[in-house]
């Protein structure tokens, strides 16, 4: 069997799925035109969503070209095919013969009109809007019509892909040293990728107010640092704050977890039937002082360091995920993956 990933790479999945697949015996590549992080490695980077119009597009077409008819699935990420992002060339990929997944990460699918009236709280309620909702709609137009599955990163997004099925982000273990909290807690940390996201404000209200209760413990939060910046700083954390809103975790609670700390984040009371042991310290933007102050004045924190490393090692380490995937693309049509 031969799989592509392409062509974005949203919290590194792309190349870390395609890495796993290999190590399963699957000719597997990554392929990604967004810039931007270095600290994923596909195995094909090109530059050409900074390019102007049209050399993007020339770009696309070359790659097209380079790929079309190559590989038995295609794993499209983010709503982008080989040509993005109207992707003309889905009707060519099924014609030569490809089976398509589309993974939808966020705002490609996410319906803000939709989680704003039925949530008190999602990853919508404060955001200022970068989404847009007829490219959403074009998106999961294309998927219905032309992919033979659809998976997401995250349980809240099922309600806007309602034909999708969950597929836990994938860490590589190797990246993440266990290293679990010891002693009296000396960093607290937060790192949002979206302050608005994140809930940021209200986690910089409950360092504020815990400050001077543990003047011996700093409260970090990191923003825009280069990923071995990042972990490094989360290596070396007692706790670490995730999100307030949208009810689910995210990669760096998986990050977070890997290295052996205790996680604080919202979980939907909803998706609380999806999570198998999971340690998270569950929290709400009204309780997070207290809860966050329990922890550091607790003992639990390194118990729950080792419970976090246990859970990720079973539900996200990258051969089980990949193990999953492959599943999934055996249960494609066997004209395609015959002698998979």
């Amino acid at each position: 069997m031969r799989v592509l990933h392409a062509p974005a790479e949203i919290a590194g999945q792309a190349s870390v799925l395609a890495r796993a697949l290999r190590r399963l015996g699957i000719e597997a590549h990554a392929l990604a035109y967004n810039p931007g992080f270095p600290q994923y490695r596909p195995d094909e980077q090109r530059d050409y969503d900074r390019r102007p119009l049209l050399g993007r597009y020339a770009g696309y077409l070359a790659s097209a070209a380079r790929h079309l008819g190559r590989w038995d699935v295609y794993h499209f990420h983010f709503g982008r095919t080989l040509v993005p992002p109207h992707n003309p060339d889905l009707p060519l990929v099924k014609a030569l013969g490809g089976r398509v997944v589309f993974h939808h990460h966020g705002c490609d699918v996410r319906n803000r009109a939709h989680m704003l009236a039925t949530h008190a709280r999602a990853t919508c309620t404060e955001c200022d809007p970068f989404c847009v909702p007829a490219r959403q709609r074009q998106v999961l137009a294309a998927a219905r019509a032309w992919a033979d599955a659809e998976l997401v990163s995250t349980p809240d997004l099922l309600e806007s892909a309602p034909r999708a099925a969950h597929l836990p982000v994938a860490a590589d273990l190797e990246q993440y040293a266990f290293s679990p909290p010891r002693g009296a807690p000396r960093l607290v940390v937060h790192a949002p990728t979206n302050r608005l996201i994140k809930g940021t404000r209200y986690v910089e209200r409950a360092f504020r107010a815990l400050e001077p209760r543990f003047p011996d413990t700093r409260f970090v939060v990191a923003e825009r640092l280069p990923w071995r910046d990042l972990i490094g700083l989360l290596a070396a954390a007692d706790v670490v704050v995730d999100q307030l809103f949208m009810g689910w975790y995210g990669m760096v609670a998986v990050e977070a977890m890997a290295l052996g700390k205790p996680v604080l984040c919202f979980i939907r009371p909803d998706f609380e039937a999806r999570l198998r042991d999971c340690p998270i310290v569950r929290c709400t933007l009204e309780d997070l002082t207290e809860r966050l102050a329990e922890l550091l004045a607790g003992e639990a924190r390194a118990a729950l360091g080792e419970r976090g490393r246990a859970y990720v090692e079973r539900e996200h380490e990258s051969g089980v995920i990949a193990a999953r995937l492959l599943e999934l693309y055996r249960a494609l049509p066997r004209s395609v993956v015959a002698g998979a």
